[in-house]
């Protein structure tokens, strides 16, 4: 099952606030919180990618069991 419209919509809004996040960040914060800023932003724009591999290889469960290991936090 791909990723709905309005998930994609939400995700590419919420990567574009987490960059500009990231930009005031990088000039005054601690670099753990630069670091965690990236880390967010980094798996919200794998998701999609991530679904058509899913989707290749039939793959649609949603349990936590089969999660790859970069995405268990």
């Amino acid at each position: 099952m791909a990723l709905s419209n309005q998930v994609k919509e939400s995700i590419n809004q919420a990567t574009n606030n987490l960059r500009e996040a990231l930009a005031f960040a990088a000039r005054s914060e601690h670099p753990i919180v630069i670091s965690t800023l990236s880390d967010i932003m980094i798996r919200l724009e794998s998701l999609e990618s991530i679904e058509d591999i899913m989707q290749k290889f039939g793959g649609t469960n949603k349990s936590a069991d089969n999660l790859p290991p970069f995405m268990m936090g």
